[in-house]
């Protein structure tokens, strides 16, 4: 029989619609799906995935960056003395991002093998590093998202790959859908994907973009969209209507600017049959293997727009990376994430 599960705090300081706040949510999910009695600590938040989980209240809500920060040593120094003494109450600590560890830091000093703090960011202000590498000294249980991420670190981490929605059923689709979901920030490409674009008359493929909100954007960027016929869509996040019909889904990341540590876009893309190319980032191999229809090393858009015709015009390699997509979002299901958390909080390895 499988031992009971400890108690879990969520420790989330920062909320916002993000990739790694959308993992707090399957975390919460996952911890009660596995019997555990789980209580999320929001620091900040107000708008964001976590903010909207049924129940949960932020210590402060605010929306100003620049007051967040602030106000950030002072909450960690008030939420401390909270956590240390539910780690003696025999609970767990589950940190998410690397913000959770300075009001962490007291119980991982006393209890470290309650505490267990989940990274998704390849960089961070300076003071936490020599924060991190003392917790881990005393034994705090570090996760990163994919090799590439903690090789990026240079630490020695559990590798715990980040869930998605895996449908059990897929409807009718005509892929015929180029696809971008990102923002128009210099670092996530969308001028490379507009480029590309650009450069596909002739394949049937229709150019689809899903931007995060229609506050922030390039509105130069945007405009070119439009010229070049481009269907833009804001704030939708709903993966059966961002993948919907999709021909293949280009993750343009300049990694001149941006390390994708894991990339939620393109897993959750594989997870419904859709085929990811990309633009130089690393990790993409790592997590998709076979079922990346390509890599290009160099940003040229015409070498890229190549490689999309190419394959729009080979059958054969469509169903080979479809193949392999079916297989390969088998490694990120919910039950394969529940699992892991299983084994990790009862001090495995997963």
């Amino acid at each position: 029989m499988r031992a009971a599960m400890p108690p879990v705090t969520l420790l989330n300081p920062f909320d916002a619609y993000a990739g790694s706040q959308r993992v707090a949510t399957q975390l919460f999910a996952a911890f009660e799906a596995l019997g555990a009695r789980v209580r999320v600590q929001l620091g900040f938040g107000g708008h964001g995935f976590v903010s909207d989980l049924s129940g949960v209240r932020a210590d402060l809500v605010c929306g100003s960056v620049r007051v967040r920060k602030l106000l950030f040593p002072l909450w960690s120094l008030a939420v401390a003395p909270l956590l240390l003494l539910r780690v003696l109450r025999g609970e767990r600590i589950w940190g998410n991002t690397i913000y959770a560890l300075p009001p962490a830091m007291l119980a991982a000093m006393v209890r470290p093998r309650q505490v267990f703090l989940h990274l998704h960011e390849l960089t961070f202000p300076g003071v936490f590093r020599p924060l991190l590498r003392l917790a881990m000294r005393r034994g705090v249980r570090v996760m990163c998202v994919s090799h590439v991420h903690a090789s990026g670190l240079g630490i020695d981490a559990t590798i715990l790959a980040n869930p998605v929605a895996v449908p059990a059923v897929l409807p009718a689709s005509a892929r015929d859908r180029f696809l971008y979901i990102g923002t128009t920030a210099p670092m996530k490409g969308f001028d490379l994907y507009l480029d590309v674009a650009a450069r596909l008359g002739g394949t049937g493929l229709r150019p689809v973009a899903y931007l995060a909100d229609l506050e922030r954007h390039d509105a130069g960027l945007l405009a070119k969209a439009r010229a070049l016929g481009v269907a833009v869509h804001f704030g939708e996040t709903a993966p059966s209507t961002l993948f919907a019909d999709g021909f293949l889904t280009l993750l343009a990341t300049d990694p001149g600017l941006w390390v994708e540590t894991f990339s939620l876009v393109a897993v959750e893309s594989c997870a419904f049959m859709v085929p990811v190319g990309g633009a130089g980032a690393e990790v993409l191999d790592e997590v998709l293997g076979p079922a990346l229809a390509f890599n290009v090393a160099s940003r040229d858009p015409a070498e890229i727009a190549a490689r999309i015709t190419a394959l729009a015009g080979d059958p054969a390699r469509q169903a080979e990376l479809r193949a392999a997509c079916e297989v390969r979002r088998g490694l990120y299901t919910m039950g394969r994430f529940r699992e892991a958390l299983r084994v990790i909080l009862q001090g495995g390895r997963a």
